[in-house]
């Protein structure tokens, strides 16, 4: 059980790509700096011996520049978020699962944990695409130690300022569409498939106070020696 229980939260940990974007097919919703995003979420490897318990969707919720992303499995028995506060210049991971656990990171806190990617250079092909709508540009990554490279799409139609500061793709001026990400030995496969517009209460992008704060090292305690 207690092994299951590693297994749910590595899997949520994907969500630290915090910055993303759906889309919808109603131009008016372009430009839009408030709104839902649903995303898509597949395994890279649906064999893996944790594909099934992977979560299916990420939500995130975004408003001036400020974005909430969502995700649970279990059946709801875990949920993880993560708030990307661009005035603080926080990172914040809060999880619920067997209590309540806050993880704030500063810039350089957020910047040592989550920009994990080997030195990459991005190269940007001239090639578009809709995706749910938008019109997406694709962008290559090309590590200077020789890992296989990796191809992303992103949209300049949805307003996020500074959208992936606190992702590996910090490079990218966009809003991420379709990437992957591989944490923990876990590959997951994340496609916007819509946005809407919404009211958000901006008080969603602050840290609950109910939650114990923890150090990111006691975060990584969490996930250490499952595999």
């Amino acid at each position: 059980m207690k092994r299951f229980h590693f297994g749910l939260l590595v899997l949520m940990s994907f969500a630290a790509t915090l910055t993303f974007s759906g889309c919808s097919e109603n131009a008016a919703s372009k430009n839009i700096t408030e709104g839902i995003i649903e995303f898509k979420a597949v395994p890279v490897d649906k064999n893996s011996s944790m594909a099934m318990m992977a979560p299916d969707k990420m939500t995130v919720k975004f408003k001036d520049n400020y974005c909430l992303a969502e995700m649970n499995a279990g059946m709801g028995a875990l949920t993880m978020s993560f708030i990307s506060d661009p005035k603080k210049n926080e990172f914040v991971n809060l999880v619920s699962f067997l209590g309540k656990h806050a993880c704030i990171m500063n810039l350089e806190t957020a910047k040592r944990v989550n920009h994990y990617f080997p030195a990459y250079t991005v190269e940007y092909p001239k090639e578009v695409k809709q995706i749910a709508g938008y019109e997406c540009h694709k962008a290559v990554l090309k590590f200077a130690d020789k890992s296989p490279e990796k191809v992303v799409w992103f949209t300049k139609e949805i307003s996020i300022k500074n959208p992936n500061w606190s992702n590996p793709y910090y490079q990218i001026d966009g809003v991420l569409m379709d990437y992957e990400l591989k944490k923990y030995g876990l590959e997951l496969h994340f496609t916007a498939t819509t946005v809407a517009k919404a009211t958000i209460d901006q008080s969603i992008f602050t840290c609950p106070s109910d939650y114990k704060q923890i150090a990111p090292e006691e975060l990584d305690k969490m996930f250490q020696g499952f595999y």
